[in-house]
């Protein structure tokens, strides 16, 4: 019984986040972009204060410069959420937690790896500009 009830509540959990995604109202954000060109592309909120931090790290060390990042706001805007969601289910759904996805979330797609938070994002654009 209690395999039955654990999935089901996984899914439960998925469909709220995604849920709570996709209700967020409207934005004025247009910021959309073709991911299927994209190699690393940064989810983040407009007031996620680890993805400030992310997005300090970006601009101080002129990553932007060395590295091609696509960065999409994903709290005000859905076309943005959707995209993220759709991503992650098929680069990395083992990083679909039962609080469903965080951010900032980065992802590598040209070599199908995912990273989750402020620390582990700056280390890994670290070691990509090296």
């Amino acid at each position: 019984m209690i395999k039955k009830i654990i999935p089901l509540i996984l899914i439960m959990a998925i469909l709220f986040g995604v849920f709570k995604l996709l209700s967020q109202k409207p934005s004025s954000i247009k910021n959309t972009v073709d991911t299927s060109q994209s190699e690393l592309i940064l989810f983040y909120g407009n007031t996620c204060p680890h993805c400030k931090i992310v997005e300090e790290f970006i601009k101080t060390n002129k990553i932007n410069e060395k590295l091609k990042i696509d960065q999409l706001e994903v709290y005000e805007n859905k076309d943005n959420a959707a995209t993220m969601v759709s991503l992650v289910q098929k680069v990395c759904s083992d990083q679909i937690t039962k609080e469903g996805i965080v951010v900032p979330f980065l992802i590598d797609t040209k070599n199908n790896k995912c990273i989750i938070g402020d620390t582990p994002i700056t280390d890994y654009l670290s070691s990509q500009v090296k």
